[in-house]
Protein backbone atom coordinates (compact mmCIF):
# COMPACT_ATOMS: atom_id res chain seq x y z
CA UNK A 1 0.00 0.00 0.00
CA UNK A 2 1.33 3.43 -0.91
CA UNK A 3 2.08 5.68 2.07
CA UNK A 4 2.20 8.96 0.08
CA UNK A 5 0.05 8.89 -2.97
CA UNK A 6 -1.29 11.85 -5.04
CA UNK A 7 -4.26 13.58 -3.43
CA UNK A 8 -6.56 16.41 -4.27
CA UNK A 9 -5.99 19.20 -1.70
CA UNK A 10 -4.07 16.70 0.22
CA UNK A 11 -1.58 18.93 2.10
CA UNK A 12 -1.60 22.19 4.17
CA UNK A 13 0.11 25.41 3.05
CA UNK A 14 3.38 26.34 4.68
CA UNK A 15 3.28 28.89 7.52
CA UNK A 16 4.97 31.54 5.45
CA UNK A 17 2.02 31.52 3.06
CA UNK A 18 4.12 30.23 0.25
CA UNK A 19 3.02 27.50 -1.98
CA UNK A 20 5.16 24.56 -2.98
CA UNK A 21 4.40 21.67 -5.26
CA UNK A 22 4.26 18.28 -3.61
CA UNK A 23 7.69 16.77 -4.08
CA UNK A 24 7.53 13.53 -6.02
CA UNK A 25 9.46 10.54 -4.89
CA UNK A 26 11.61 8.98 -7.53
CA UNK A 27 11.49 5.19 -7.73
CA UNK A 28 15.06 5.04 -6.48
CA UNK A 29 14.63 7.75 -3.83
CA UNK A 30 13.95 6.60 -0.27
CA UNK A 31 10.98 7.87 1.62
CA UNK A 32 13.15 9.51 4.31
CA UNK A 33 14.88 11.67 1.69
CA UNK A 34 11.54 12.84 0.42
CA UNK A 35 10.56 13.86 3.95
CA UNK A 36 13.76 15.85 4.29
CA UNK A 37 13.06 17.72 1.06
CA UNK A 38 9.59 18.57 2.24
CA UNK A 39 11.00 19.85 5.54
CA UNK A 40 13.58 22.07 3.79
CA UNK A 41 10.91 23.63 1.63
CA UNK A 42 8.77 24.44 4.65
CA UNK A 43 6.04 22.05 3.60
CA UNK A 44 4.58 19.59 6.09
CA UNK A 45 3.89 16.00 5.27
CA UNK A 46 0.55 15.53 3.54
CA UNK A 47 -2.27 13.83 5.49
CA UNK A 48 -3.16 10.32 4.47
CA UNK A 49 -5.64 10.00 1.63
CA UNK A 50 -9.13 9.08 2.75
CA UNK A 51 -10.68 6.18 0.91
CA UNK A 52 -13.39 7.14 -1.52
CA UNK A 53 -17.02 6.35 -0.80
CA UNK A 54 -16.65 6.94 2.94
CA UNK A 55 -15.14 3.50 3.60
CA UNK A 56 -12.36 3.58 6.16
CA UNK A 57 -9.27 1.35 6.29
CA UNK A 58 -10.77 -0.78 9.03
CA UNK A 59 -13.69 -1.54 6.76
CA UNK A 60 -11.34 -2.67 4.05
CA UNK A 61 -9.54 -4.90 6.52
CA UNK A 62 -12.83 -6.36 7.68
CA UNK A 63 -13.84 -7.00 4.11
CA UNK A 64 -10.60 -8.71 3.31
CA UNK A 65 -10.80 -10.69 6.57
CA UNK A 66 -14.35 -11.74 5.71
CA UNK A 67 -13.24 -12.92 2.30
CA UNK A 68 -10.37 -14.88 3.85
CA UNK A 69 -12.73 -16.46 6.41
CA UNK A 70 -15.18 -17.38 3.67
CA UNK A 71 -12.35 -18.91 1.66
CA UNK A 72 -11.17 -20.91 4.67
CA UNK A 73 -14.70 -22.15 5.42
CA UNK A 74 -15.14 -23.03 1.77
CA UNK A 75 -11.89 -24.97 1.80
CA UNK A 76 -12.91 -26.87 4.94
CA UNK A 77 -16.27 -27.74 3.42
CA UNK A 78 -14.55 -28.93 0.26
CA UNK A 79 -12.12 -31.09 2.25
CA UNK A 80 -14.95 -32.58 4.31
CA UNK A 81 -16.94 -33.28 1.17
CA UNK A 82 -13.89 -34.97 -0.34
CA UNK A 83 -13.43 -37.03 2.84
CA UNK A 84 -17.05 -38.15 2.67
CA UNK A 85 -16.65 -39.12 -0.98
CA UNK A 86 -13.40 -40.99 -0.33
CA UNK A 87 -14.91 -42.75 2.72
CA UNK A 88 -17.97 -43.75 0.70
CA UNK A 89 -15.73 -45.14 -2.02
CA UNK A 90 -13.49 -46.92 0.50
CA UNK A 91 -16.14 -48.61 2.64
CA UNK A 92 -17.62 -51.76 1.18
CA UNK A 93 -20.67 -53.84 2.05
CA UNK A 94 -19.92 -57.44 2.94
CA UNK A 95 -20.73 -60.20 0.52
CA UNK A 96 -24.00 -61.99 1.20
CA UNK A 97 -23.83 -65.72 1.87
CA UNK A 98 -27.14 -66.80 0.34
CA UNK A 99 -27.15 -70.36 -1.04
CA UNK A 100 -30.78 -70.73 0.09
CA UNK A 101 -32.65 -72.51 2.84
CA UNK A 102 -31.15 -75.87 3.75
CA UNK A 103 -32.53 -79.37 4.17
CA UNK A 104 -30.43 -80.76 7.03
CA UNK A 105 -31.78 -84.29 6.58
CA UNK A 106 -29.88 -84.43 3.27
CA UNK A 107 -26.53 -83.46 4.79
CA UNK A 108 -23.96 -85.39 6.76
CA UNK A 109 -21.54 -84.00 9.31
CA UNK A 110 -17.92 -85.08 9.76
CA UNK A 111 -17.19 -87.14 12.88
CA UNK A 112 -16.48 -85.12 16.00
CA UNK A 113 -13.84 -85.91 18.57
CA UNK A 114 -14.12 -83.46 21.46
CA UNK A 115 -16.61 -85.20 23.71
CA UNK A 116 -16.44 -88.72 25.10
CA UNK A 117 -18.73 -91.29 23.56
CA UNK A 118 -18.69 -89.69 20.10
CA UNK A 119 -20.46 -91.81 17.48
CA UNK A 120 -21.37 -91.65 13.82
CA UNK A 121 -23.90 -89.08 12.65
CA UNK A 122 -27.30 -90.24 11.35
CA UNK A 123 -27.73 -91.28 7.75
CA UNK A 124 -29.22 -88.56 5.53
CA UNK A 125 -32.90 -88.77 4.83
CA UNK A 126 -34.50 -88.83 1.41
CA UNK A 127 -35.02 -85.12 0.45
CA UNK A 128 -31.89 -83.80 -1.28
CA UNK A 129 -33.58 -80.63 -2.57
CA UNK A 130 -32.12 -77.40 -1.27
CA UNK A 131 -35.42 -75.55 -1.57
CA UNK A 132 -34.08 -72.46 -3.35
CA UNK A 133 -35.81 -69.29 -2.14
CA UNK A 134 -37.95 -67.11 -4.37
CA UNK A 135 -35.97 -64.02 -3.39
CA UNK A 136 -33.92 -62.55 -0.60
CA UNK A 137 -33.59 -59.14 1.03
CA UNK A 138 -30.38 -57.55 -0.28
CA UNK A 139 -30.61 -54.78 2.33
CA UNK A 140 -30.47 -57.28 5.18
CA UNK A 141 -27.27 -58.69 6.67
CA UNK A 142 -27.33 -61.63 9.08
CA UNK A 143 -24.49 -62.10 11.53
CA UNK A 144 -23.08 -64.29 14.28
CA UNK A 145 -21.02 -63.01 17.22
CA UNK A 146 -19.44 -65.39 19.72
CA UNK A 147 -17.33 -64.64 22.77
CA UNK A 148 -15.01 -67.29 24.18
CA UNK A 149 -12.12 -67.74 26.57
CA UNK A 150 -8.76 -68.92 25.31
CA UNK A 151 -8.43 -71.55 28.04
CA UNK A 152 -11.02 -74.04 26.78
CA UNK A 153 -12.52 -72.22 23.76
CA UNK A 154 -16.01 -72.62 25.18
CA UNK A 155 -18.35 -69.98 23.80
CA UNK A 156 -20.06 -68.32 26.75
CA UNK A 157 -21.68 -65.63 24.57
CA UNK A 158 -23.52 -66.55 21.37
CA UNK A 159 -25.62 -64.02 19.47
CA UNK A 160 -27.21 -64.15 16.03
CA UNK A 161 -28.77 -61.09 14.48
CA UNK A 162 -29.86 -59.11 11.46
CA UNK A 163 -29.15 -55.57 10.33
CA UNK A 164 -31.53 -53.95 7.85
CA UNK A 165 -29.69 -51.14 6.04
CA UNK A 166 -32.88 -49.79 4.48
CA UNK A 167 -35.11 -49.70 7.58
CA UNK A 168 -32.06 -49.18 9.84
CA UNK A 169 -33.14 -51.76 12.38
CA UNK A 170 -31.05 -54.27 14.31
CA UNK A 171 -32.37 -57.43 15.94
CA UNK A 172 -30.13 -59.61 18.08
CA UNK A 173 -31.02 -63.01 19.55
CA UNK A 174 -29.01 -64.55 22.39
CA UNK A 175 -28.53 -68.32 22.44
CA UNK A 176 -27.71 -69.79 25.88
CA UNK A 177 -24.47 -71.73 26.03
CA UNK A 178 -26.26 -74.86 27.34
CA UNK A 179 -28.62 -75.06 24.35
CA UNK A 180 -29.22 -78.68 23.34
CA UNK A 181 -27.86 -79.52 19.88
CA UNK A 182 -28.46 -82.57 17.69
CA UNK A 183 -24.79 -83.53 17.60
CA UNK A 184 -22.92 -86.73 18.38
CA UNK A 185 -20.99 -87.14 21.58
CA UNK A 186 -21.85 -87.37 25.22
CA UNK A 187 -22.34 -83.64 25.87
CA UNK A 188 -24.58 -82.10 23.22
CA UNK A 189 -24.26 -78.35 23.89
CA UNK A 190 -23.78 -75.46 21.52
CA UNK A 191 -20.87 -74.01 23.51
CA UNK A 192 -18.72 -77.04 22.61
CA UNK A 193 -18.82 -76.56 18.85
CA UNK A 194 -15.79 -74.28 18.46
CA UNK A 195 -13.69 -76.64 20.58
CA UNK A 196 -14.88 -79.66 18.60
CA UNK A 197 -13.94 -78.02 15.32
CA UNK A 198 -10.48 -77.16 16.64
CA UNK A 199 -9.94 -80.68 17.93
CA UNK A 200 -10.68 -82.12 14.49
CA UNK A 201 -7.53 -80.48 13.12
CA UNK A 202 -4.33 -82.47 12.91
CA UNK A 203 -1.30 -81.59 14.99
CA UNK A 204 0.38 -79.63 12.18
CA UNK A 205 -2.48 -77.12 11.86
CA UNK A 206 -1.69 -73.47 12.53
CA UNK A 207 -3.64 -71.42 15.07
CA UNK A 208 -5.47 -69.66 12.25
CA UNK A 209 -6.44 -73.01 10.71
CA UNK A 210 -7.69 -74.24 14.09
CA UNK A 211 -9.75 -71.10 14.58
CA UNK A 212 -11.23 -71.42 11.11
CA UNK A 213 -12.13 -75.05 11.76
CA UNK A 214 -13.71 -74.08 15.08
CA UNK A 215 -15.78 -71.29 13.53
CA UNK A 216 -16.80 -73.48 10.59
CA UNK A 217 -18.20 -76.02 13.06
CA UNK A 218 -20.02 -73.29 14.98
CA UNK A 219 -21.46 -71.91 11.74
CA UNK A 220 -22.76 -75.37 10.88
CA UNK A 221 -24.49 -75.53 14.25
CA UNK A 222 -26.02 -72.08 13.77
CA UNK A 223 -27.24 -73.15 10.33
CA UNK A 224 -28.93 -76.14 11.98
CA UNK A 225 -30.85 -73.76 14.24
CA UNK A 226 -31.68 -71.07 11.67
CA UNK A 227 -32.23 -73.09 8.51
CA UNK A 228 -29.83 -70.86 6.55
CA UNK A 229 -26.25 -69.58 6.60
CA UNK A 230 -25.39 -66.21 8.14
CA UNK A 231 -23.59 -63.60 6.06
CA UNK A 232 -20.83 -62.49 8.44
CA UNK A 233 -19.33 -63.67 11.71
CA UNK A 234 -16.95 -62.51 14.43
CA UNK A 235 -15.30 -64.49 17.23
CA UNK A 236 -14.12 -62.26 20.06
CA UNK A 237 -11.83 -63.44 22.83
CA UNK A 238 -11.72 -61.79 26.25
CA UNK A 239 -8.54 -59.78 25.63
CA UNK A 240 -10.02 -58.30 22.47
CA UNK A 241 -13.10 -57.17 24.39
CA UNK A 242 -10.88 -55.48 26.99
CA UNK A 243 -8.93 -53.67 24.26
CA UNK A 244 -12.07 -52.57 22.43
CA UNK A 245 -13.69 -51.08 25.54
CA UNK A 246 -10.47 -49.35 26.63
CA UNK A 247 -10.05 -47.93 23.12
CA UNK A 248 -13.30 -45.99 23.45
CA UNK A 249 -12.35 -44.72 26.90
CA UNK A 250 -14.57 -47.09 28.87
CA UNK A 251 -18.34 -47.07 29.19
CA UNK A 252 -20.93 -45.88 31.69
CA UNK A 253 -23.23 -48.53 33.11
CA UNK A 254 -25.55 -49.09 36.04
CA UNK A 255 -24.36 -52.47 37.34
CA UNK A 256 -27.55 -54.34 38.37
CA UNK A 257 -26.16 -56.50 41.20
CA UNK A 258 -23.01 -56.88 43.27
CA UNK A 259 -20.54 -58.88 41.20
CA UNK A 260 -17.78 -60.59 43.15
CA UNK A 261 -16.20 -63.72 41.73
CA UNK A 262 -12.72 -65.22 41.37
CA UNK A 263 -11.65 -68.03 39.02
CA UNK A 264 -7.87 -68.56 39.28
CA UNK A 265 -7.90 -71.16 36.49
CA UNK A 266 -9.01 -68.51 33.99
CA UNK A 267 -7.32 -65.56 35.67
CA UNK A 268 -10.77 -64.05 36.14
CA UNK A 269 -11.37 -61.56 38.95
CA UNK A 270 -14.71 -59.76 39.11
CA UNK A 271 -15.04 -57.16 41.86
CA UNK A 272 -17.90 -54.72 41.20
CA UNK A 273 -20.53 -53.23 43.45
CA UNK A 274 -24.03 -52.54 42.15
CA UNK A 275 -24.75 -49.02 40.93
CA UNK A 276 -23.88 -46.49 38.19
CA UNK A 277 -20.18 -46.28 37.34
CA UNK A 278 -17.65 -45.83 34.56
CA UNK A 279 -16.23 -49.21 33.58
CA UNK A 280 -12.82 -50.04 32.16
CA UNK A 281 -12.36 -52.88 29.67
CA UNK A 282 -11.41 -55.31 32.44
CA UNK A 283 -14.50 -54.37 34.45
CA UNK A 284 -16.73 -54.61 31.37
CA UNK A 285 -15.55 -58.19 30.82
CA UNK A 286 -16.57 -58.92 34.39
CA UNK A 287 -20.09 -57.64 33.70
CA UNK A 288 -20.35 -59.76 30.55
CA UNK A 289 -19.09 -62.95 32.23
CA UNK A 290 -20.61 -62.81 35.71
CA UNK A 291 -23.31 -65.45 36.26
CA UNK A 292 -22.98 -66.94 39.73
CA UNK A 293 -25.06 -64.26 41.45
CA UNK A 294 -28.21 -64.68 39.34
CA UNK A 295 -31.01 -66.97 40.41
CA UNK A 296 -31.46 -67.93 36.75
CA UNK A 297 -27.68 -68.33 36.22
CA UNK A 298 -26.87 -68.08 32.49
CA UNK A 299 -30.25 -66.55 31.61
CA UNK A 300 -29.63 -63.80 34.16
CA UNK A 301 -26.24 -63.20 32.59
CA UNK A 302 -27.82 -62.98 29.13
CA UNK A 303 -30.28 -60.36 30.37
CA UNK A 304 -27.41 -58.29 31.75
CA UNK A 305 -25.33 -58.75 28.59
CA UNK A 306 -28.18 -57.49 26.45
CA UNK A 307 -28.80 -54.52 28.74
CA UNK A 308 -25.10 -53.69 28.84
CA UNK A 309 -24.68 -53.85 25.05
CA UNK A 310 -27.80 -51.72 24.62
CA UNK A 311 -26.28 -49.16 26.98
CA UNK A 312 -23.06 -49.06 24.93
CA UNK A 313 -25.02 -48.72 21.67
CA UNK A 314 -27.12 -45.87 23.10
CA UNK A 315 -23.99 -43.99 24.21
CA UNK A 316 -22.49 -44.26 20.72
CA UNK A 317 -25.70 -43.21 19.01
CA UNK A 318 -26.10 -40.20 21.31
CA UNK A 319 -22.61 -39.07 20.30
CA UNK A 320 -23.33 -39.67 16.63
CA UNK A 321 -20.00 -41.42 16.29
CA UNK A 322 -17.88 -44.29 17.56
CA UNK A 323 -14.96 -42.74 19.49
CA UNK A 324 -11.55 -43.66 18.08
CA UNK A 325 -13.15 -45.64 15.26
CA UNK A 326 -9.81 -46.11 13.50
CA UNK A 327 -8.26 -47.67 16.60
CA UNK A 328 -11.40 -49.71 17.12
CA UNK A 329 -11.14 -51.16 13.60
CA UNK A 330 -7.42 -51.89 14.05
CA UNK A 331 -8.08 -53.83 17.25
CA UNK A 332 -10.94 -55.66 15.58
CA UNK A 333 -8.71 -56.68 12.70
CA UNK A 334 -5.89 -57.80 15.01
CA UNK A 335 -7.76 -59.64 17.75
CA UNK A 336 -11.12 -60.69 16.29
CA UNK A 337 -11.46 -63.71 14.01
CA UNK A 338 -13.88 -62.68 11.28
CA UNK A 339 -14.73 -62.94 7.59
CA UNK A 340 -15.03 -59.14 7.35
CA UNK A 341 -12.29 -56.79 6.19
CA UNK A 342 -11.62 -53.17 7.19
CA UNK A 343 -13.86 -51.76 4.47
CA UNK A 344 -16.72 -54.00 5.63
CA UNK A 345 -16.28 -52.83 9.22
CA UNK A 346 -16.39 -49.21 8.11
CA UNK A 347 -19.61 -49.91 6.21
CA UNK A 348 -21.29 -51.57 9.19
CA UNK A 349 -20.11 -48.82 11.55
CA UNK A 350 -21.78 -46.17 9.39
CA UNK A 351 -24.93 -48.25 9.04
CA UNK A 352 -25.07 -48.72 12.82
CA UNK A 353 -24.79 -44.97 13.40
CA UNK A 354 -27.80 -44.44 11.13
CA UNK A 355 -29.97 -46.47 13.52
CA UNK A 356 -31.94 -45.14 16.47
CA UNK A 357 -31.86 -46.68 19.92
CA UNK A 358 -35.55 -47.58 19.73
CA UNK A 359 -34.86 -49.58 16.55
CA UNK A 360 -32.33 -51.90 18.23
CA UNK A 361 -33.94 -54.94 19.84
CA UNK A 362 -32.57 -57.85 21.84
CA UNK A 363 -34.29 -61.21 22.18
CA UNK A 364 -33.54 -64.60 23.73
CA UNK A 365 -34.27 -67.88 22.01
CA UNK A 366 -37.58 -69.27 23.39
CA UNK A 367 -36.73 -72.39 25.36
CA UNK A 368 -37.07 -74.43 28.50
CA UNK A 369 -34.11 -73.14 30.47
CA UNK A 370 -34.32 -75.59 33.38
CA UNK A 371 -34.06 -78.82 31.42
CA UNK A 372 -31.69 -81.61 32.46
CA UNK A 373 -30.62 -84.84 30.80
CA UNK A 374 -28.79 -87.53 32.80
CA UNK A 375 -27.75 -85.07 35.48
CA UNK A 376 -26.49 -82.29 33.18
CA UNK A 377 -28.35 -79.02 32.64
CA UNK A 378 -29.61 -78.20 29.15
CA UNK A 379 -31.70 -75.53 27.43
CA UNK A 380 -34.30 -77.11 25.14
CA UNK A 381 -35.67 -74.94 22.32
CA UNK A 382 -39.42 -74.38 21.90
CA UNK A 383 -39.33 -75.12 18.18
CA UNK A 384 -42.59 -73.50 17.04
CA UNK A 385 -41.92 -70.24 18.91
CA UNK A 386 -38.33 -70.22 17.72
CA UNK A 387 -39.31 -70.57 14.05
CA UNK A 388 -41.74 -67.67 14.48
CA UNK A 389 -38.89 -65.55 15.88
CA UNK A 390 -36.55 -66.56 13.07
CA UNK A 391 -39.07 -65.64 10.39
CA UNK A 392 -40.01 -62.35 12.03
CA UNK A 393 -36.55 -61.00 12.82
CA UNK A 394 -33.77 -62.98 11.14
CA UNK A 395 -34.87 -64.69 7.92
CA UNK A 396 -33.56 -62.79 4.85
CA UNK A 397 -35.53 -64.97 2.43
CA UNK A 398 -39.08 -64.57 1.19
CA UNK A 399 -39.62 -68.28 1.85
CA UNK A 400 -40.37 -68.99 5.52
CA UNK A 401 -38.18 -71.31 7.55
CA UNK A 402 -40.02 -74.47 8.62
CA UNK A 403 -39.11 -77.60 10.57
CA UNK A 404 -37.96 -79.10 7.27
CA UNK A 405 -35.10 -76.56 7.19
CA UNK A 406 -33.72 -76.98 10.70
CA UNK A 407 -31.92 -79.68 12.63
CA UNK A 408 -33.16 -79.19 16.19
CA UNK A 409 -33.26 -81.70 19.01
CA UNK A 410 -35.46 -80.81 21.95
CA UNK A 411 -36.43 -82.54 25.16
CA UNK A 412 -39.04 -82.38 27.89
CA UNK A 413 -39.57 -84.40 31.05
CA UNK A 414 -43.11 -85.30 29.99
CA UNK A 415 -42.76 -86.12 26.29
CA UNK A 416 -39.09 -87.07 26.01
CA UNK A 417 -37.05 -86.25 22.91
CA UNK A 418 -38.19 -84.75 19.63
CA UNK A 419 -36.00 -84.21 16.56
CA UNK A 420 -37.00 -82.20 13.48
CA UNK A 421 -34.97 -84.60 11.33
CA UNK A 422 -36.46 -87.70 12.95
CA UNK A 423 -33.13 -88.88 14.33
CA UNK A 424 -30.91 -88.25 17.34
CA UNK A 425 -27.21 -88.00 16.55
CA UNK A 426 -25.48 -90.93 18.25
CA UNK A 427 -28.76 -92.30 19.55
CA UNK A 428 -30.73 -91.56 22.70
CA UNK A 429 -28.27 -93.51 24.83
CA UNK A 430 -25.25 -91.49 23.66
CA UNK A 431 -25.64 -88.81 26.37
CA UNK A 432 -23.02 -89.08 29.07
CA UNK A 433 -24.62 -90.01 32.39
CA UNK A 434 -23.35 -87.24 34.67
CA UNK A 435 -25.55 -88.52 37.50
CA UNK A 436 -23.52 -91.73 37.49
CA UNK A 437 -20.20 -89.87 37.18
CA UNK A 438 -21.05 -87.70 40.17
CA UNK A 439 -22.45 -90.57 42.20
Amino acid sequence: MKLNGNSRGGHTAPKNGGSHAEPRQRRDEPADELKNKAGRGGASAPPPRRPSGGQNAAGKKKGRAGKRAAAIVGSIVAVLALCVIVYALWEKPAEHNRPGLVRPGAESTAPESAAPGASATPEPTEDPNAGAPVSDNENMYTFLVVGFDQVAYHTDTIMVGALDTEEHTIDVVSIPRDTLMNISGGTKKINELVLRGRNNCDSSATEEEKMQAGMDRMLEGIRDLLGFDVDVYAAVDLEAFVELINAIGGVDYDVPVDMHYIDPAQGLVIDLDAGPQHLTGEQAVGVMRFRSGYVTADIGRIDTQQDFLMSIASQFLSLGSIPHLGEFINIFQEYVFTNMDTANLAFFARQFLMCKSENISFHTIPAETNDAIKGLSYVSIHISEWLDMVNEYLNPYSEPVTEANVNILTHSFTSGFYSTTGTIAGGVDSFTDYTYLRG
